[in-house]
This record gives structure tokens, sequence and C-alpha cells, in this order.
């Protein structure tokens, strides 16, 4: 039986056309509501990192901490990015 998967490696050049995109304007479904908002329509709020939510249910989207010499990023939900034409 051949192993179906490769290293990420593989996915490298999606992966890194989607992070090119302009963040406010990519689309995400919130995992538990369902709604679909722009991220710019997100809740921001600032802590020992920050917060977004979902405009529509408060649920958490994004978390950013800055840790100087990393940025750590936990995204929840499903996100669309338009490709330019």
């Amino acid at each position: 039986m051949t192993d179906p998967h490769t290293d990420a490696n593989h996915v490298a050049g999606l992966i890194g056309e989607f992070l090119a995109a302009e963040p406010t304007s990519m689309q995400r479904r919130c995992q538990s509501c369902r709604a679909v908002h722009p991220m710019a329509a997100h809740l921001a709020y600032q802590g020992a990192g920050a917060v977004l939510r979902c405009p529509s249910c408060g649920d958490v989207a994004v978390r950013v901490i800055d840790c100087g010499d990393e940025l750590v990023v936990e995204w929840r939900g499903v996100y669309r990015v338009s490709r330019s034409a």
C-alpha cells in the first residue's frame, strides 16, 4: 500500500498565497454559529495579546501574541481568500 501523504512543503505555495492576501478582506465562517463575515468586521480585544471575536456570536476567531522574536497566531474557523484575476 502506498502512503498517501507528503510533507507540508507540498502545499507551501498555496499557504504562502493565502498569507499574502489582504487580511481584512478574508472571509471567515465561524465554527460555532456558521456566520460568514470579513475579518475587518470581527471585534478586536487587547490584553496579553490580541483576540478577534466573531461579530455574531463572540466566539474566538484569531489569537495573536507578539513574543518579541516570534509571532504566535491561532486561527479558528474556515477562511476564504479570493484570487485576483
